[in-house]
């Protein structure tokens, strides 16, 4: 494959996405037009192949092999592969394109990076020159994600070994600028993927060779932190699937303990698989012992984080087929590209953890809330309370879906007026003394903990608190309640119930859990009919063509529509996943308060 420039993709875009989408096969694009920022040119350094063990070595020009998903079976999502092999080489063939191959099976496009491998020789500051390219390919694929099929908010980053620990890097150190380059793009992976990944360069748990070969024989002590990527987790890093082996003998599996006790520490989704043998450096593992499991345990992550469609037929508790109406369509445009980002040129808000006290509970609670910027005791405030879903804990708006970039955004735009966001765990049995209940158990329940009692702690508890702690407007005109999934059935119950609390109510992909309509529950959704004509200023209901539950909303909108009261039904192609919820939390805080 002969690689083309960067300027020859940006002027024959549509003849190479015309030869991806026929042949569907791999092409190799330069991630730099022209030198690599950093680069020192150096005749005498070449790259090397080694067919007969798959390995690449002392590469000066970082390339992008693509490997587009099939046309039939893409769903958008697409994921860069980084290789490893300690900062030296490239495992190109097993971490590389047989990755690659398994993830086109799986409707995702795929990206092979090979990325320059640090060496004074070739850089200023060969640390650096792995991250950006890293930086640089995210960056290319989010730019590109339009004419490639992709979808800009499922952009995913994967590495095994020392390419676990630059993937760990571009995960962790997104917000610094590390190559001159002017392109804004964001360089933020929506998810990551880390196999046997080399996580720190503490002397304890690091991969000698590793750290050697990236920092030096001896490097700075701020170095090491730096790049000691469990040291650099926050609430805005992305979600992440870990993978390890007990017997990894190369790089401890405490690499992947620290980096996923950190993303719980700041209340990030993680996932980590530990399994008894494997050893290090096995791929896919094809093998009869346990971690041959792990691709099946990712997919299943993916499918029910929303990047990938389920390939198992569970027995439904409603019809899953979606029957598309006349009038189940979009009500509006999708927001422009970039929209919950966070710029560097505006004032941002505060979100903070909050510990009130439920006397109903005889607990102690917490919740996050979110103040906007100048947020200032001598104004007053409206008030949205955002609903997380099953099983994800109220960091799932702001850590996740970025709802706090998104409000910063339309406050500095001028399309909203300034508010306060209240993001309330929604589960009653979670405590501060008990932050996660055991799964089975939850389940055996029935979920209770999402049901009357939550409404209680909400109406009775934390709106009091909110009111008497902040300073918000405490009629009905100034609040909204509005949530995801559980937290969209949550929102509409609650909502549609007590409408003398509420003149906004919003459902967004709403689960199961909804009254009447969602299967669970025979309790009338909407109690007085008259009243929602009368007092709702707005109700609103979203969810997504490619979403299992699209019937349930779907069902919610006739029934509306029957009895007459006016409510935004909005109806795009997005599945039950992060985008959806961006997307119409934009919308939906453009329509209050007004």
């Amino acid at each position: 494959m002969k690689p083309i420039s960067l300027r020859q993709v940006v002027l024959t875009l549509g003849c190479l996405m015309a030869t991806f989408n026929v042949f569907g096969q791999s092409k190799s694009i330069y991630l730099w037009g022209g030198e690599a920022p950093g680069a020192i040119v150096n005749a005498n350094y070449k790259q090397q192949v080694d067919s007969a063990n798959s390995w690449m070595s002392q590469i000066s020009k970082p390339i992008l092999d693509v490997y587009p998903a099939p046309r039939e079976t893409a769903n958008g999502t697409a994921i860069i592969i980084c290789p490893g092999g300690s900062y030296s080489g490239l495992a190109i063939a097993h971490e590389g394109k047989e990755v690659a191959k398994w993830l086109n099976s799986l409707g995702i496009t795929a990206f092979v990076l090979k990325y320059r491998l640090p060496n004074d020789a070739i850089m200023t500051d060969k640390a650096i020159g792995p991250l950006m390219d890293g930086q640089q390919a995210v960056r290319l694929v989010r730019r590109n994600a339009k004419e490639w099929g992709i979808n800009p908010g499922k952009i995913g980053i994967m590495g095994f070994s020392a390419g676990g620990h630059l993937a760990a890097t571009i995960s962790t150190h997104f917000k610094e600028k590390v190559s001159s380059t002017n392109d804004t793009t964001s360089v933020k992976p929506n998810f990551s993927i880390l196999i046997y990944p080399v996580i720190s360069m503490q002397e304890n748990i690091t991969h000698k060779g590793s750290k050697v070969n990236l920092l030096g024989q001896n490097p700075a002590a701020e170095r090491v932190t730096y790049f000691s990527n469990e040291l650099q987790v926050n609430g805005e890093t992305p979600p992440a699937f870990l993978v390890h082996s007990m017997d990894d003998k190369a790089v401890p599996v405490q690499n992947s303990v620290a980096y996923a006790l950190a993303m719980e520490k700041n209340n990030v989704p993680c996932e980590l698989h530990i399994y008894q043998t494997g050893g290090h450096g096995y791929g896919l593992a094809h093998s009869k012992n346990t971690e041959s499991l792990w691709p099946e345990a990712c997919r299943k992550w993916m499918e029910v984080r929303g990047y990938i469609k389920g390939q198992e037929a569970g027995t439904p508790i409603f019809d899953r087929t979606v029957k598309l109406n006349p009038d189940d369509k979009p009500a509006f445009n999708d927001p422009p590209a970039g929209f919950r980002n966070k710029r560097d040129n505006i004032a941002h808000g505060k979100v903070s953890p909050v510990q009130y006290a439920s006397k109903a509970l005889g607990q102690s609670r917490e919740m996050l809330v979110y103040t906007p910027p100048g947020y200032s005791s001598a104004k007053r405030y409206p008030v949205i309370y955002l609903l997380h879903g099953l099983n994800s804990g109220n960091g799932q708006w702001p850590y996740w879906i970025n709802a706090n970039n998104i409000i910063d955004n339309l406050i500095s735009e001028g399309k909203i007026k300034p508010m306060i966001i209240v993001f309330p765990n929604c589960n009653t049995n979670v405590t501060v003394n008990n932050p996660k209940p055991d799964e089975q158990e939850e389940r055996k329940g029935g979920y209770k903990g999402y049901g009357l009692s939550f409404q209680n702690d909400l109406l009775h508890e934390i709106i009091p608190f909110i009111e008497s702690h902040y300073s918000v407007y405490t009629d009905r005109g100034h609040r909204a309640i509005a949530g995801l999934s559980m937290g969209g059935g949550q929102s509409l119950n609650i909502g549609l119930s007590h409408i003398n609390n509420f003149a906004y109510v919003g459902g967004f992909s709403s689960a199961p859990n909804t009254n009447q309509f969602g299967g669970l529950s025979d309790a009338k959704l909407l109690p007085d009919p008259l009243a929602a004509k009368q007092k709702l200023k707005v109700l609103w209901l979203a969810c997504g063509t490619k979403d299992g539950l699209f019937n349930v909303s779907q069902r919610v909108h006739q029934y509306l529509k029957k009895e007459g009261v006016p409510h935004v039904w909005h109806v795009d192609s997005n599945a039950h996943d992060d985008t959806e919820w961006a997307n119409n939390l934009y919308l939906f805080t453009q329509h209050i308060f007004k």
